[in-house]
């Protein structure tokens, strides 16, 4: 409400958010009362009752839920911003939480300025303590509610806000900001130490000798998945295992995958198989593969009408191709040929209408389909 009210003393042209998940008593009173607030001042307010389906996760939910409504708001209302109102408290509390998990990401606390669901988020309020946005309003005349749930220890937020934030004077305060702000300059730092060094993959000789490997390896997973944040137990344990195992492998971290192979190890967003149909033969543009009607002779095959329905997919554990010399799994070929394993996720292979594969990039056409006259290529 103090963030609202200065708004619209700036003059902004405003859209209010407001959702209200019904898990409280009093949400549908604090509901009418922004409501009102908007209707008084003309301001443009959507609303949002979302229903969750099942236990998991309230606050996880809960946070998706929301984002992806502001975003739709923020998409049809062509907005510039996404302003919220988290002040100073919030900002310490964060890295207060961060610590006692032992949770490690590239920031602690809160980013004035960042950037989620292709949304530009700004917060305004980050040098105010919620004292001062409590004081505000009653200056001011602005209304405002409690969240009752605040007062209960349900949350480790609300037990470190209880226990440390709201018991902390100014100085204290600062000190903590201070904190905050040193780590993540020597983070800021040593990221653009690792950018300079390494680019977007690390040769395994150079992991081991390196003497923050750990960060280095949070480095990695954060130019994949910069919302995500990794514990300090498992960053170390996986780091171990690249040490001391000389095979290859990979582990999956949320929506990331580490892969250590061929002597070198990255990071990659897990990719989910593909899969297109065509009933004729078409030319189109894929992210995974061109169809065209010319290209070099490994990436041609000549297809009849008998084939079609034609299935171009990413290849499957089962998946061989016939050649001039016997059959060949395509696993096989994969790992012969030394083929990463974020590019063997997604790697295209053509099947026929009895599911037979007739193509494969890398190893061209199974031997029915070979002639001089080829109609097809495929461009990985």
């Amino acid at each position: 409400m103090t963030l609202l009210s200065l708004c619209l003393k700036e003059k902004l042209n405003v859209i209010v958010c407001f959702v209200n998940y019904g898990v409280r008593e009093s949400a549908g009173m604090e509901e009418q009362m922004v409501r009102n607030y908007c209707r008084e001042n003309n301001v443009e307010i959507h609303v949002q009752h979302p229903v969750k389906e099942d236990n998991d996760n309230f606050q996880q939910w809960a946070r998706e839920a929301r984002y992806q409504f502001y975003k739709e708001v923020y998409d049809k209302g062509k907005c510039t911003a996404l302003l919220l109102g988290h002040q100073k408290d919030d900002h310490v509390e964060n890295y207060l939480m961060a610590l006692e998990r032992g949770s490690h990401g590239w920031y602690y606390g809160i980013q004035r300025e960042t950037e989620h669901h292709g949304m530009r988020i700004i917060r305004p309020l980050l040098d105010m303590r919620k004292a001062d946005t409590r004081r505000y309003c009653e200056e001011n005349g602005v209304p405002y509610h409690d969240d009752e749930s605040n007062f209960t220890d349900h949350y480790q937020r609300n037990r470190i806000r209880h226990a440390l934030v709201e018991k902390a004077d100014d100085e204290q305060m600062d000190s903590w900001c201070r904190e905050i702000e040193e780590f993540n300059e020597r983070q800021a730092a040593m990221l653009e130490g690792f950018a300079k060094r390494y680019g977007d993959k690390v040769r395994r000789d150079h992991f081991i000798n390196e003497e923050h490997r750990e960060e280095l390896l949070r480095w990695l997973l954060w130019n994949v998945d910069r919302s995500q944040t990794y514990s300090s137990s498992e960053i170390s344990t996986l780091a171990n295992n690249i040490c001391e195992t000389g095979k290859n492998g990979y582990r999956e971290m949320g929506s990331a995958v580490v892969a250590f192979e061929y002597g070198v190890i990255y990071a990659y967003r897990k990719q989910e198989p593909f899969s297109y149909v065509l009933n004729e033969l078409e030319y189109i543009s894929t992210p995974f593969f061109t169809l065209r009607d010319h290209g070099r002779l490994i990436e041609s095959l000549t297809v009849s009408q008998e084939d079609f329905p034609l299935t171009v997919r990413s290849w499957q554990k089962e998946d061989e191709i016939e050649l001039r010399y016997g059959h060949k799994k395509v696993s096989r070929f994969l790992i012969d040929r030394k083929i990463r394993r974020n590019l063997r996720e997604i790697w295209p292979v053509i099947v026929d209408k009895n599911g037979r594969v007739i193509f494969v990039c890398g190893i061209g056409c199974d031997v029915h389909h070979y002639s001089t006259n080829q109609n097809l290529f495929v461009i990985k």
